[in-house]
């Protein structure tokens, strides 16, 4: 996003007193960078509506004003919220990848089964990735607001639903059209939230995490069974190394076991050798 800005010329400090010229001058170009500054937020305008789109719109005009007075404002100038609004609804694909999360071959696989889902049930799932949200916070409050650009009327979202994953936080949502949610069903959306993305996220797994969230999705949409959630799978905790007790205890054991076979080996003939003189009637004579 270009966004080209005016030059001061021409102040003119012909009154005696370098500080007085200076404020003018000062005040002057102050003036001129503001009005260069709302030029560029209406040029920037987006067409959104409701609370996010003052939000949004304070936000560009803001960061036009920063940049114009020099002022460096890192947090806003990666905000992918701006991009993705103003990103037209998809035709071709279904994945709006801002946060560069996915590999070629994830994307791929995607698009492949939303384009079936699609194709089979009417129902359509996007996917989007984003890098951070500083406008609009709340992942279900910012994917309602894709999914009402994209799709305004009812009708139009009806059967719609978007799968946001937000990279700085390592979480999402899943949002949609009221025949899209109502075939998804609560607990799915609950599932994929806590243990696709749950599991996943925490290692940064975002392929994955998105892979198999979609799979779900849409075999639940295509009437199938539900694959489930992905088992989770903890390293074991603690050292390899045996301690002091646990040496000192298998060391006891085995002494007591070489005793024990001492003692069997010298009375176990003993006894047979007893055995063998009562049994002999003529063993005294």
């Amino acid at each position: 996003m270009m966004m080209t800005m005016g030059t001061t010329t021409g102040v003119k400090t012909t009154t005696t007193g370098v500080r007085g010229a200076r404020g003018r001058r000062g005040g002057a170009v102050r003036a001129v960078r503001a009005r260069e500054a709302d030029a560029v937020g209406d040029h920037l305008h987006i067409n959104v509506e409701g609370t996010f789109g003052e939000k949004v719109r304070a936000g560009v005009v803001g960061l036009a004003a920063c940049a114009a007075l020099g002022m460096a404002t890192p947090a806003m100038t990666r905000a992918g919220e701006l991009e993705i609004m103003q990103t037209p609804r998809l035709e071709d694909g279904y994945v709006v990848d801002d946060a560069g999360v996915l590999s070629r071959s994830s994307a791929t696989a995607i698009n492949k089964s939303l384009k079936e889902l699609e194709d089979q049930t009417g129902y359509r799932l996007n996917v989007v990735t984003v890098r951070k949200l500083v406008f609009e916070t709340d992942p279900f409050a910012f994917g309602d607001k894709v999914l009402e650009k994209w799709y305004p009327t009812v009708e139009e979202g009806n059967n719609k639903g978007n799968l946001l994953l937000v990279k700085s936080t390592k979480d999402g949502a899943l949002v949609g059209g009221p025949k899209f949610l109502k075939a998804v069903g609560d607990d799915l959306i609950d599932s994929v939230l806590t243990s696709n993305y749950g599991v996943n996220l925490e290692q940064e797994k975002y392929n994955e995490a998105l892979v198999s969230s979609v799979k779900r999705v849409a075999a639940v949409l295509e009437g199938k069974a539900d694959p489930g959630p992905p088992e989770k799978f903890e390293a074991a905790k603690g050292s390899n190394f045996k301690t002091r007790s646990e040496t000192n205890e298998k060391r006891d054991v085995f002494a007591n076991v070489v005793i024990g076979l001492l003692v069997i080996s010298f009375v176990v003939p003993m006894l047979q050798y007893a055995g063998y003189v009562v049994g002999d009637p003529d063993f005294d004579e």
